[in-house]
């Protein structure tokens, strides 16, 4: 089976009818929260609403599906070990040390998906079936993913067994730790931004803040579209991955760049985290976003080690 139609395609109609319009939590208090919705018929319904329906058709050929994560502080004590959450303390195997940067420095943890959560769901279909995705981050927030070097400053841990998980307590070195949120998933559709080039260049201008209206982003998700604050980040994946400094614009004028780009297209966004001081305690630089990415051909070998991570903000 195609990949990308493993991946997106609808394989699994009942995923789609089994998270109707009202069951999508509208109320949340994040800062980019919108009306999400779950069938392409509702999304047909808001592009007419928004006066948008001559567009309809070309944004339905891009329309894929992601995972909105919603989160709900709760006490560590309440959450079971190997349980999805985001903040706290991470569940590990014994074996498994907390993550240190290359100065030694003990990384945040940023959130745990027990895969047994998301397997029923399209979007994470690529997912393996059972165990346990652990995020972490450099406490300093320094790391942007613009360097290569930042691959020492974060890591992506997959847990295959999790019979044996330990919850793990916060190292001495480490201030920087996140309120723990028990989360809940809703499978709905994700449209490309406006400034996506697949759209960009369909909108007329006059179309341009109607359609930025609907795009529907969310604080917290796994795969789909990101919530792009400064620039699309797929290229940038691909050539730091392989050794170009993207930091300034040395990366991407280098000869390599060129016959690098085709892979850009293989990099999917594997989770996103937002700012949510009120809930989580996490403020990403200036009210910003993590992006966890990675290759389709390493989520296919579950080699989630070579995730990569980037960091935007306002």
């Amino acid at each position: 089976m195609n990949f990308l139609k493993k991946l997106f395609g609808p394989k699994k109609p009942q995923a789609q009818i089994t998270i109707p319009a009202n069951s999508i939590d509208r109320t949340s208090n994040n800062k980019q929260a919108t009306s999400s919705v779950a069938t392409m018929n509702e999304l047909e319904e808001m592009f007419n609403m928004a006066g948008l329906a001559k567009y309809f058709e070309k944004v339905s050929h891009h329309v894929k599906h992601k995972l909105e994560i919603t989160t709900h502080p709760t006490d560590e004590d309440q959450l079971i070990k190997g349980q999805s959450k985001i903040g706290g303390q991470p569940d590990l195997p014994a074996h498994i040390e907390w993550p240190k940067t290359e100065m030694g420095k003990s990384m945040s943890f940023i959130a745990q998906i027990n895969l047994s959560d998301t397997a029923i769901y399209n979007s994470a279909d690529a997912l393996p079936q059972y165990g346990l995705l652990s995020f972490f981050n450099c406490a300093d927030q320094e790391a942007w993913g613009f360097d290569p070097k930042d691959k020492y400053r974060f890591r992506v841990i997959y847990t295959e067994n999790i019979t044996e998980l330990e919850r793990t307590s916060i190292p001495y070195d480490l201030d920087n730790v996140f309120t723990p949120n028990k989360v809940t998933f809703n499978e709905v559709l994700s449209i490309p931004g406006a400034f996506d080039e697949t759209i960009s260049k369909h909108l007329e201008n006059s179309d341009v803040d109607s359609y930025c209206d609907i795009e529907m982003p969310s604080e917290n998700q796994m795969f789909g579209y990101p919530c792009i604050i400064q620039n699309a980040m797929e290229l940038e994946c691909q050539l730091v991955t392989n050794g170009l400094y993207c930091g300034d614009s040395s990366g991407y004028n280098d000869p390599r760049a060129k016959l690098l780009e085709e892979g850009a297209k293989d990099w999917l966004l594997l989770l996103q985290i937002g700012s949510e001081d009120d809930k989580t305690g996490m403020m990403w630089g200036d009210a910003g976003n993590l992006y966890y990415w990675i290759r389709k051909q390493d989520l296919e070998n579950k080699a989630f080690d070579k995730a990569w991570m980037i960091l935007q903000c306002y």
